[in-house]
């Protein structure tokens, strides 16, 4: 059993060697800067991530490999660097800089500008690729229209050709042309209908006596 001297000097070595968690609020207050500085990378972190990963849709449309092995490299990385940040702030041991904390956030912000820079660059890059696929179907409409007018001519052309013939032909044989038409066509299946009435009347009469 130790005296009692000797126990209250363990007791104030052991004390002295424990460490105090610092809650968030007490961190803040004894260095406020670092802490909005590391916000702002957080931020801008996120901001490069969102790039990264609109990066990467776009790369699938249309399929490019090797877009998509980049853009997913990018983002892999950004997700490291939240990462790290995160591990920055659990140890709370932050890394000497020779910059100072309004200097960190002015780069911070700098860097979030370029990260919604290329952002927008990278929207821009797929509506023209989109306006680029929508013009080259207008193109190919286009050919297609011209193409059926040309059939539609050709077509027209051979029918009159063969109009032509069929009335010299009529001509030649002394028939007058007929235009067919479709009260032609009813009148002629009127006139059968009535000529068939007319003829199996008076058989069914002969048959009947």
């Amino acid at each position: 059993m130790l005296p009692a001297g000797a126990k209250e000097t363990q007791l104030r070595e052991s004390n002295s060697q424990k460490v105090h968690p610092q809650p968030m609020e007490e961190a803040m207050n004894q260095n406020p800067e670092a802490v909005e500085t590391l916000v702002s990378k957080i931020f801008t972190n996120i901001s490069s991530l969102k790039s990264a990963y609109i990066q990467l849709q776009s790369a699938h449309t249309p399929y490019d490999p090797d877009k998509i092995h980049t853009a997913d490299k990018l983002v892999i990385s950004e997700l490291k660097n939240l990462s790290e940040l995160k591990h920055f702030y659990r140890e709370n041991n932050p890394k000497p800089v020779c910059v100072s904390p309004q200097d960190s956030r002015l780069a911070a912000e700098i860097q979030e500008q370029q990260s919604l820079l290329k952002t927008y660059e990278v929207m821009v890059k797929k509506f023209q690729s989109e306006i680029q696929n929508k013009d080259s179907e207008i193109h190919q409409l286009e050919k297609q229209i011209e193409e059926a007018s040309q059939k539609r001519a050709k077509l027209e052309k051979n029918l009159k050709l063969r109009g032509l013939s069929t009335k010299e032909s009529e001509d030649g044989n002394g028939f007058f042309p007929i235009d067919l038409t479709p009260d032609l066509f009813t009148s002629s299946v009127e006139a059968a209908a009535k000529a068939i009435h007319d003829f199996s009347k008076p058989l069914i009469n002969m048959m009947k006596a």
